[in-house]
């Protein structure tokens, strides 16, 4: 009984984790990779062209004068991927407000991505 019933709450929290990934106010948007502000992380996956979304702590738009901003960004990595200004607008992840800060295009594996700016909680990258 016990053994079916902690079952029953993994499943439950795997459905939960995937519900809260997939919420997002633009339809398709699917997430690659996220990290703390100002960490480095590495999308490993190629679509080719990716958004990249800011949160801050207190849910209100961390971007500087609320707009988007591809200088606040490093890519690095193989190919030649650049920053520009991001074609998706701002989104949603469960109750995390996403504001999109730049477009990564010409997106290749292993490509690293750096944002910086005073008020961001975290970063995501998605299409």
């Amino acid at each position: 009984m016990t053994r079916t019933r902690g079952t029953w709450w993994s499943a439950a929290l795997v459905a939960l984790a995937v519900t809260a990934c997939s919420s997002s106010d633009d339809e398709g948007a699917e997430l690659l990779a996220d990290t703390i502000a100002g960490q480095t992380l590495t999308v490993l996956e190629s679509p080719g062209t990716a958004t990249i979304w800011v949160s801050s702590p207190d849910g209100s738009d961390p971007r500087p004068g609320g707009r988007p901003d591809p200088g606040l960004c490093t890519v690095s990595g193989p190919g030649s991927p650049r920053l520009t200004e991001p074609q998706q607008g701002n989104s949603r992840l469960g109750d995390t407000a996403l504001y999109a800060l730049a477009q990564v295009e010409d997106l290749e594996p292993q490509v690293s991505i750096t944002c910086r700016g005073n008020g961001f909680k975290h970063m995501y990258v998605g299409n």
